[in-house]
């Protein structure tokens, strides 16, 4: 075992080519080995194949033409035995020949070239009862000793033994048998010379083959070196800058830290952010903000002090500052930073103004983990960019702020495959005749350990994530599915979900939701995106090419809030919109103020000349609805007529608006509509808006 281990240490310091040139030395030498022992033995086969057929001609042509029956049955005369003496003995025949005797069927020597065995009956072997027999065994070596069978041939060395059936009749019994001797030496010299020849082509053979094998292991080998040193440069740079990226920043942090920690230093971690890359972007195009990109880590790197840039984000940037032990060091450095990226960038003839937020944390003073470190800078960054403030350095009441929010925020992908995210549906009812004629899907999480949350809880959270996405695809499905239920109860009406300024950045979101649509066989008519002017302006082309895809669906396209973003009548005009939602903040004191009543009357009558229905949020009152119903206004939706309920308590309510039968619905505020009213609803069928 002790030598078996020291074997292994041996080959483990070995390179990756030298181990598989050792171990497959081993398989190579066996292989010879094992080839060369079957050659040989398929050597030897074939020479006692070659000796038996050179015995049946001794035995047929040279020897049985002298022979007849009678010979058998009483034996040679002195004349006919000379005869085969001179016969055995001729050059043509003695030269293979070491010894013959002639046997008849009683197991009597007719004749031998030891004429003393002549006429003597002796104990028959295996072999000659089995030549008698007409089934005669393959030749094989044999080395004669005393007191055996083949005491007589002592002294000849090694010979070859045949037994040769002896027939006068053609396919007859046989009347005797040859026992023939071959001398085995000639045959030896041969098969040794042959075998010396295979060995030789062997060992040429198996060199080549494994100096071969060893020339591609070893060019294999530096291919896949060369391959694995290039995978970790594009594992941890950046392909744009060349800069770190991510990966290696982190593990630059964690190197850092323990240096600094083992000689009692300081090291400080900066974030950069940079302002409305995404403008730069929308308006020049991805090249330019390549470009963009680029001039900004050569700035970072030329001003950086010797810390270790990296590019750890879309538009985001790290330094890592070894020599940095305070935060009085960090926020001039920082200052530097931010003055270095102030000269205006020309591009394309454009002189573009880069602005970034910083967020920095220092070693020993905000964290004592490298990942720590990195963290708190970041939630450093995040105060920034909230705050628009240039530069600000960690603190513990960030920490305070954001755990909960960041605790919500990692278990949002648990939540959406557990389906804890559920819909909330408010109706949407046409003001002239207080008719129900579609719902606004809302969601909620019904958490597990908080209860059930509104949206103001974690929607802005999810907006700046990824999971948006699968978030608006959960609640367009689910959206969908209630559709199909409450089409089977014979309920049609159109349901809208919102929509953010990520989902609108999504090209493969019109095909996913044809794609539900199919699947829940509902028609594209019943569905409607609400988007906020905000979301709408994020990345304006790109968003109307979304939403035109849309509507050539046949989806229906509101646009949520109006009046609170700041989009021009311009670009609303573009907008593939079919309906325009006047916000509640202009909705609910449109009884008592004037100007709120002005604002609604002129966006009722700008929504009339482009073609699109309006729809009044937050109608809580009698007269609120009263003014709106006054100035033309077509829909609304508000606690005057629900809240927003689960579908099974809203199910009732819209049974009886569609003549279906269905008892009084209430909230918790009271009824939603009272006995007269949900008569007068029921007695009318609804329809979709559109």
């Amino acid at each position: 075992m002790r030598l078996l281990g020291r074997v292994r240490s041996v080959i483990g310091r070995l390179s990756l080519t030298r181990q598989v040139a050792l171990l497959s030395l081993l398989p190579m030498i066996a292989l010879g080995l094992i080839l060369g022992r079957v050659l040989q033995t398929q050597l030897v086969d074939r020479t006692l194949s070659d000796a038996t057929r050179s015995a049946r001609i001794i035995a047929r042509v040279g020897v049985q033409p002298e022979l007849n029956p009678r010979n058998l049955a009483t034996g040679l005369s002195k004349t006919e035995i000379a005869t085969l003496d001179r016969i055995v003995t001729q050059p043509a025949v003695g030269r293979e020949l070491a010894r013959i005797k002639v046997w008849n069927a009683h197991d009597t020597v007719v004749y031998s070239e030891s004429h003393a065995l002549i006429g003597r009956r002796l104990q028959p072997s295996d072999d000659l009862e089995a030549a008698l027999s007409g089934h005669p065994l393959g030749a094989q070596l044999v080395d004669p000793r005393k007191h055996s069978e083949t005491a007589s041939e002592v002294g000849l060395g090694e010979l070859i033994e045949v037994y040769v059936p002896l027939r006068f009749k053609a396919g007859g019994a046989p009347a005797g048998v040859f026992e023939i001797y071959l001398s085995y030496r000639p045959v030896a010299a041969a098969v040794a010379g042959d075998k010396r020849t295979i060995a030789l082509l062997l060992a040429i053979g198996l060199a080549l083959l494994w100096a071969v094998l060893y020339r591609i292991v070893g060019r294999a080998s530096r291919r896949l070196r060369r391959q694995a040193a290039e995978n970790y440069e594009l594992a941890r740079h950046d392909g744009l800058t060349g800069l770190p990226n991510r990966t290696l920043f982190n593990e630059e942090v964690a190197r850092a830290v323990g240096r600094a920690q083992r000689r009692g230093e300081a090291v400080a971690v900066l974030l950069i952010d940079l302002e409305r890359f995404s403008a730069i972007n929308n308006t020049l195009g991805d090249a330019s903000g390549d470009e963009v990109l680029r001039e900004v880590a050569r700035r970072l790197q030329g001003g950086a002090d010797g810390a270790l840039v990296a590019r750890v984000g879309g538009d985001e940037y790290a330094l890592l500052c070894p020599n940095v032990g305070t935060t009085d060091a960090a926020l001039a450095l920082a200052g530097r930073v931010l003055a270095g990226l102030e000269t205006p960038l020309l591009l394309e003839g454009v002189a573009l103004d880069v602005e970034a937020s910083v967020g920095l944390a220092v070693l020993g003073e905000h964290a004592d983990d490298p990942a720590v470190l990195v963290q708190r800078a970041d939630l450093a960054l995040a105060r920034a960019r909230s705050h628009g403030s240039p530069v600000e350095v960690y603190s513990p009441g960030l920490e305070r702020s954001d755990a909960p929010r960041l605790k919500l925020l990692g278990q949002v992908r648990s939540a959406l495959a557990a389906g804890e995210f559920v819909l909330h549906y408010q109706p949407k009812v046409d003001l002239q005749d207080r008719r129900i004629t579609g719902v606004e899907a809302l969601v909620r999480w019904q958490h597990p350990e908080l209860g059930l949350l509104a949206p103001d809880r974690f929607i802005e959270l999810i907006e700046q994530t990824s999971l948006i996405g699968p978030l608006a695809l959960d609640v367009i499905d689910q959206a969908l599915r209630q559709i199909a239920a409450w089409r089977r109860r014979g309920i049609v009406l159109e349901v809208a979900v919102n929509l953010s300024a990520r989902n609108l950045a999504d090209p493969d979101l019109p095909d996913r939701i044809a794609r539900l649509l199919l699947t829940h066989d509902v028609a594209a008519e019943q569905l409607v995106v609400e988007i906020t002017e905000s979301a709408a302006m994020a990345d304006p082309d790109r968003g109307v090419r979304l939403l035109e895809a849309l509507r050539r669906m046949g989806v229906g396209v509101a646009i949520d809030d109006f009046g609170t973003g700041n989009a021009s009548f311009e670009y609303i005009s573009e907008l593939p919109a079919t309906e325009l939602k006047i916000d509640r903040s202009f909705v609910t004191e449109i009884a008592t103020r004037a100007r709120d009543r002005a604002i609604v009357r002129s966006t009722i009558d700008l929504a009339r000349n482009l073609g699109l229905t309006v729809v009044a949020e937050g109608i809580e009152s009698e007269e609120t609805l009263e003014c709106l119903a006054a100035e033309g206004c077509q829909m609304g939706q508000g606690f005057l007529f629900a809240r927003p309920l689960p579908a099974e308590e809203l199910t009732p309510l819209l049974a009886a608006a569609f003549g279906l039968g269905g008892a009084e619905l209430r909230s918790g505020s009271g009824a939603v509509f009272g006995p007269g009213e949900a008569r007068s609803v029921a007695g009318r069928a609804a329809a979709p808006a559109r």
